[in-house]
């Protein structure tokens, strides 16, 4: 494998990474979405709810018979989707490290594959010399 593959290799697995954690973090935001307008749709159905039973009292026994619910909000709702946040939030993270260990590991195996193919170590070639580089106009100033 030439240099020029091996840094497309690595190029191409950066990017797949990259894709990887975006399509994660996208699924999540996509769920968590999902849990908002749910619990939105919900607590307008309840309220609107409670509301029309709180209308239709007309005195103190009537307010006496409603339930107790109908009075005060639903705890279990919000303990639901506190829950159902933190799932989907978990599961969101873990995709997204999930993601990341793939990455590494894709980078992991280009880079011994680059290592495998890379020649042998030849002995260095001296270096060329090179001549002196004619002196630029401000260094025969300084010189002068």
């Amino acid at each position: 494998m030439n240099p020029k593959s091996q840094i497309q290799a690595a190029q191409r697995a950066e990017v797949e990474c990259f894709t990887d954690l975006f399509d994660a973090a996208l699924d999540g935001f996509e769920q968590l979405t999902r849990l908002q307008l749910q619990t939105m749709r919900e607590f307008s159905r309840n309220t609107s709810q409670r509301l029309f039973d709180a209308l239709e009292a007309r005195d103190a026994g009537d307010w006496a018979k409603l339930p107790q619910q109908t009075l005060r909000g639903e705890p279990d709702g919000a303990t639901r989707y506190l829950q159902e946040f933190g799932r989907i939030a978990g599961a969101m993270q873990a995709a997204m490290s999930e993601a990341l260990q793939q990455g590494a590991a894709r980078w992991q195996s280009h880079l011994q594959e680059a290592a495998e193919t890379a020649p042998a170590e030849a002995p260095a070639a001296p270096a060329a010399r090179r001549a002196p580089a004619a002196p630029t106009r401000a260094a025969a100033r300084r010189t002068s």
